[in-house]
């Protein structure tokens, strides 16, 4: 498709970037799907699936609209950001007449490190000893410190004196995606030739002190996180993102549901760029039946054909330093159960892994030819996680319970309309340079996966029998319509709770509101498995909301009249005021106002 290509996204940029550099930033715009397209576009290169540990990012600024964007094409091995490090880059001209094609080197870092006046020098004395390296590049790309930006400020200075090899591609005479390839796969060659040699070993000084070994603040980190994601224009609640950074980490499947538009997608990839991370996004088809489009599959002539997921978990495999999540976009636009039940068994038998965190076995086996062996080693790492969307307005599968008790499922849907007038004027009309948190893997990893595995103090000990203890009574509520859950959503919740007290400070809404994490982690874990219409299904929605709002079952119809037109009163809001569970309360008079009306409901409709 034209409109895919990375011709067309390069383009489309090029042509529109400085009218919307002119309005207030905001995610989400045509800019944001260009630059979408053209990373997508990117992963598809031969050269860049060569090398698994490749990763591509892009950045448009954080909380203004940079004016130099870029698109960088990193070795997790060499760099996870473009602020150090060597890389390669599609950097856009501030006048947008063009772009260049670019092998560089990060500046913010040597700058902290060094100062401006020693990076200078610093800076060109790399290139030219990596240009001496790498004379093939000059068959297509200039080398040398002519770069021109057309920069207005020392930001853009800095990068030419940073740029090892350039070319441009000028506005409306980018080349056909056929050039494109050729240029990318002579420079990534190059590049991944340079890190072979180890050259930087000798030019980029390594750190006293291992990434791994370094104090991580978590409650410092979310809220930066937080920040960051604020300030990229994007509207979610700070609950949410808690939600979602501590559901990654108890279980590396997490399911984000709701009405198209909200961000579904959008979340994990912020949350990725934000924390150093990676995130692949691989759209879901009908037509997945199996898990060949997930794995992969021998092809006619005997060579095994990887799936997109399994090239995601090849990636994480090789860059063990930075987590790397597979956003599965649009989920249920097939069946789950049947193109992803291998991998949910990958996930269920996971073991404690060498250094930290835990980890499967291989996921295809050994079963494979001799040029295809290095796919036989791959298995889902600690720094590996994946993330599925549903639009719960177009869903055309319903997940199955299998699959419900192997996920967290958080729903996106409230939306504020309104809520971008907060913005105005927030910014003072400087540019600000993106900067990455880089959080480290172990920042990622769960306390256990069992709770007799797991050491608690007094106070986590007294929080995970609370929970267990509320676990029990609304166990007995579910019996009737045999949905009650087993010992591994029971120690999943616990862990999450458990996970949440140790950044609970971000769990509030952004009026700055408590929002209690058992409460979140009933509503993600229980209700999605409650649906029908049957008898037993009414009795235990019922009994459950009553439980949620007082305490108590209900045992009446009439009981739920009260806290269901209270609900109602206030807007149908996500959370019943004054009710002991406010958000599981909330869905549940959803649930119940539904079965009223049609006799039959469900989380998802």
């Amino acid at each position: 498709m034209p409109w895919m290509s990375v011709q067309s996204s390069l383009e489309r940029v090029l042509a529109n970037y400085i009218a919307a550099r002119s309005s207030p930033f905001r995610g989400g715009s045509a800019i944001h799907e260009a630059f979408d397209d053209a990373t997508e576009e990117l992963y598809r290169f031969d050269a860049v699936q060569r090398y698994p540990s490749l990763l591509v990012d892009y950045s448009v600024g954080k909380g203004k609209w940079a004016l130099l964007p870029y698109i960088s094409i990193l070795d997790s091995r060499e760099t996870t950001t473009p602020q150090r490090g060597f890389y390669c880059e599609f950097l856009f001209r501030e006048d947008m007449s063009g772009v260049y094609l670019t092998l560089t080197q990060g500046t913010t870092e040597p700058g902290e490190r060094l100062g401006r006046g020693v990076r200078r020098e610093w800076l060109k004395r790399n290139a030219a000893l990596v240009r001496a390296e790498l004379p093939e590049l000059a068959a297509r790309f200039r080398l040398d410190d002519d770069i021109d930006l057309r920069a207005t400020r020392s930001q853009g200075r800095a990068y030419g004196q940073s740029t090892i090899a350039y070319k441009l591609y000028e506005r409306g005479a980018v080349p056909a995606d056929e050039e494109i390839a050729r240029d990318v796969e002579l420079l990534v060659d190059a590049y991944e030739q340079f890190l072979e040699k180890k050259l930087r070993q000798t030019l980029v000084p390594r750190p006293a002190v291992a990434e791994e070994d370094a104090p991580f603040d978590r409650v410092a980190a979310l809220e930066e996180l937080i920040r960051a994601i604020d300030a990229s224009g994007f509207i979610f609640e700070p609950w949410q993102i808690a939600a979602y950074v501590t559901a990654l980490r108890t279980k590396p499947f997490v399911i984000l549901a709701g009405v198209s538009g909200t961000g579904k997608s959008r979340l994990p990839a912020l949350v990725a760029r934000f924390t150093g991370g990676a995130y692949d996004l691989v759209p879901v088809r009908p037509d997945w039946t199996d898990s060949t489009e997930v794995l992969g599959h021998p092809n006619l002539d005997g060579r095994f054909q990887p799936g997109a997921v399994l090239r995601d978990v090849r990636r994480a495999n090789e860059g063990a330093d930075r987590f790397f999540t597979c956003i599965l976009d649009e989920m249920n636009l097939a069946r789950v159960e049947h193109y992803f039940a291998e991998f949910l068994s990958f996930i269920e038998s996971r073991v404690p892994a060498a250094h930290g965190g835990f980890r499967s076995r291989a996921l295809v086996g050994a079963a494979l030819q001799q040029d295809d062996a290095p796919w036989a080693d791959v298995y889902l790492s600690p720094n590996f996680g994946l993330v599925g969307t549903v639009n719960m307005d177009e869903s055309s599968n319903a997940f199955s319970r299998k699959v419900l008790d192997r996920a967290f499922t958080i729903e996106l849907s409230d939306v504020t309309l309104t809520a971008w007038l907060t913005r105005i004027g927030r910014n003072n009309g400087e540019t600000q340079e993106e900067r990455t948190a880089v959080w480290p893997v172990h920042a990622w990893y769960p306390r256990a996966i069992q709770l007799s595995d797991a050491s608690f103090n007094t106070a986590e000990l007294t929080r995970v029998v609370t929970v267990v203890n509320a676990l029990q009574e609304v166990n007995g509520l579910l019996a009737q319509a045999q949905l009650q859950v087993g010992h591994r959503v029971c120690e999943e919740i616990a862990f999450f709770v458990t996970h949440a007290a140790e950044v609970q400070p971000s769990f509030r809404t952004a009026s700055g509101e408590s929002v209690d994490p058992l409460d979140l982690a009933l509503s993600m874990k229980l209700l999605p498995r409650i649906a029908g219409g049957t008898n037993p299904v009414r009795r235990a929605i019922l009994q459950i909301l009553g439980w949620s709002v007082r305490g108590t079952p209900y045992r009446e119809d009439r009981d739920a009249l009260e806290p269901v037109e209270r609900w109602t009163l206030e807007g149908r809001p996500g959370f019943l005021r004054g009710a002991r569970f406010p958000r599981t309360a909330a869905r549940l008079c959803l649930m119940w106002d539904r079965l009223t009306v049609d006799d039959v409901t469900s989380f998802w409709l």
